[in-house]
């Protein structure tokens, strides 16, 4: 019963429809014709609703092409600001070495690093200034900081240097408040071993060690180090003193060169 009364519903709802669009004058339209009013409704609503979609697409993809162009846009920044952040930085670095070569008068040369040895038991770099700059076999190697080892090998172009914390470095130094003296030599690591300080000399921490130039090979008064570390005297003929450089060699970018 319910089916026929909706049934009767649409029927009354379809003849409303037929009645509405009468004309007087000609009479009831084409059935077909009557027809098209819900299909054109529905292709405008659906033009309309793709349209819509398609605006809707459309400012998608540009708001996508602006992001990505300012994303390129602000990785530019970044990247002539990391440029400039370096050129500074390169600047104020030649400027120090400007510096030291001005009250260093031993001065040789100065040069960049461009690589490390090849050796991999050898804390080696190699440099681009050679013999044809007036570099010669163990010259010493500083920068504005202090010691970084010494010239092991020279051609024309290039020199290798053998840095402070090389098992196979040493060098005579002095401690700068108690003139305490010894033998500092590298162990591979970042730490160096002050070496023959005798139990009764008092070595304070945070002593800096400078070269005492007794060993005929390195100037005199290069800053060497701090003590960072002093074993308790035990049943050895000397004390185990540790040495941290001013410079650490796993930063250098370029050196000075300066004769004895």
């Amino acid at each position: 019963m319910p089916r026929k009364r909706l049934l009767l519903f649409f029927s009354l709802v379809i003849v409303s429809f037929i009645l509405m669009t009468y004309q007087s004058d000609r009479g009831i339209s084409n059935p077909l014709k009557l027809l098209k009013y819900p299909v054109n409704a529905a292709n405008n609503a659906i033009h309309s609703m793709c349209s819509t979609l398609k605006g809707s697409f459309k400012k998608m993809r540009l708001r996508d092409e602006e992001n990505k162009r300012l994303r390129e846009e602000n990785n530019n920044l970044l990247m002539d600001r990391q440029k400039y952040k370096d050129a500074w930085l390169e600047n104020a670095r030649l400027m120090e070495l400007l510096s030291l070569k001005e009250k260093e008068k031993r001065f040789v040369a100065a040069a960049r690093v461009i690589a490390r040895g090849n050796d991999r038991w050898a804390n080696t770099l190699v440099i681009d200034k050679g013999s044809r700059n007036g570099i010669e076999k163990d010259m010493t190697v500083i920068t504005p900081r202090g010691l970084v080892g010494k010239i092991l090998s020279s051609s024309d172009f290039y020199s290798t240097v053998l840095l402070i914390n090389d098992i196979n470095f040493s060098a005579a130094i002095r401690l700068h408040e108690s003139r305490t003296e010894g033998i500092i030599s590298g162990t591979g690591s970042r730490v160096c071993i002050l070496k023959y300080v005798s139990h009764e000399y008092e070595v304070r921490a945070n002593e800096t060690a400078l070269t005492s130039g007794l060993d005929s090979l390195f100037p005199v008064d290069i800053p060497v180090g701090a003590v960072t570390k002093i074993t308790p005297k035990g049943a050895g003929l000397f004390q185990n003193i540790e040495v941290v450089p001013f410079q650490d060699t796993r930063t250098l970018e370029e050196v000075v060169i300066v004769r004895r």
